[in-house]
C-alpha cells in the first residue's frame, strides 16, 4: 500500500489529510488521475500549483509525473500559495 499525505489546499481539495492506494506500485501520474477523480474540488489539485515529495524527496528530481512509487513509500502532496 502507498500512503499518500495531503497538506494545505490538496487536504481541502480531497477531503482528507491522509489516502491510502492500495496498490503495489503507481506512478505520480496515476496517483493524480486517482486524487482527482475522487477530489470534492479538483481544480485545487492543478499540477502547476503542487509540489509532491516521495519519501521526502521533490518527484521533479525522481522523474517527476513518470516517478514510480511502490508499496511502503509516502508520497506527499501540498498546495503552492502564491502572493500578490
Amino acid at each position: 500500500m502507498i500512503t499518500i499525505k495531503l497538506l494545505g489546499g490538496a487536504k481541502k481539495a480531497v477531503g482528507q489529510s491522509h489516502v491510502i492506494l492500495d496498490r503495489p506500485f503507481a506512478s505520480i501520474a496515476e496517483i493524480l488521475k486517482f486524487l482527482k477523480e475522487n477530489a470534492v474540488q479538483s481544480k485545487i489539485l492543478d499540477p502547476n500549483n503542487i509540489l509532491i515529495a516521495i519519501n521526502g524527496a521533490d518527484s521533479t528530481m525522481l522523474y517527476g509525473d513518470d516517478a514510480i512509487v511502490k508499496a511502503g513509500d509516502t508520497v506527499t502532496i501540498v498546495t503552492v500559495v502564491h502572493g500578490g
